[in-house]
């Protein structure tokens, strides 16, 4: 296999498993009697997105598919001002700027450059700057995602220490899985008094006072003094991730 072909499946690999959302759960909300139809192809097109970039390039690869190259341009410019449009609309709901802003740009980059690279562009500039360096970047993401589940179940068994332990998100819904704690699934997007947001996560340590919630900044679950119903939620158990699985 060519080195940029192997390049591609690994980012747009990155992406689909750093981006991928809770399928099972939002197939429940979509086909929810009470979500406008709308709506819900609204969503299961943004659900399905993070998939599309690899699937793309498997066809490439595998079958030889190239997109004609006017039709590839006219997408691209078509994905990125559509995605970044949807990115600020979810940053004005979430307010969570940066997390909110780099989750839907890593989407509309991943999308529109794989589908810029399997086209028959030949301009080798183009292809460095439109396809190969936002694909990249996109793949980065998705990696950073994957890295931050690791950290998240590193850091509360470190902190844990042996002892039974549990990890909620801020619904207060406990772990079901390590996917449920990738750097684009965990962040909150809830406010609970004005603009301030619950945690998004924390940790509950059988037999200990002390509290704690994750940060991204410092990329590790911190001491904290503010109680969260969250907290109240979580109930420590033995081998908390061998019970919680991958999904």
């Amino acid at each position: 296999m060519k080195r940029e072909h192997s390049f591609l499946l690994g980012a747009t690999g990155a992406i689909a498993l750093g981006l991928s959302p809770d399928y099972a759960a939002a197939l429940a909300y979509i086909t929810s009697e009470f979500v406008p139809f709308e709506w819900a192809i609204l969503t299961a097109i943004c659900i399905t997105s993070p998939l599309l970039p690899v699937a793309l390039v498997a066809a490439h690869i595998f079958t030889g598919m190239r997109i004609h190259w006017l039709l590839a341009s006219f997408l691209f410019g078509l994905i990125v001002l559509f995605g970044t449009l949807a990115s600020l609309v979810w940053v004005a709901v979430t307010f969570v700027l940066s997390l909110s802003l780099a989750h839907g740009m890593t989407l509309t980059l991943g999308l529109a450059s794989s589908l810029f690279l399997v086209s028959s562009v030949s301009s080798a500039d183009a292809r460095l700057w439109f396809g190969w360096v936002p694909i990249g970047l996109a793949g980065l993401s998705g990696l950073w995602s994957l890295l931050m589940a690791g950290l998240v179940v590193l850091s509360s068994i470190v902190i844990a220490d042996g002892k039974p332990f549990c990890v909620a998100q801020a619904s207060g819904n406990r772990v079901t899985g390590v996917a449920a704690v990738r750097g684009f699934a965990l962040y909150a997007t809830e406010a609970t008094h004005g603009l301030t947001f619950e945690f998004h996560a924390v940790l509950v340590v059988e037999g200990s006072e002390q509290k704690y919630n994750w940060s991204y900044a410092k990329h590790r679950f911190v001491e904290t003094g503010y109680p969260t119903s969250a907290m109240e939620k979580c109930t420590p158990v033995e081998g908390f991730w061998i019970t919680a699985g991958l999904f």
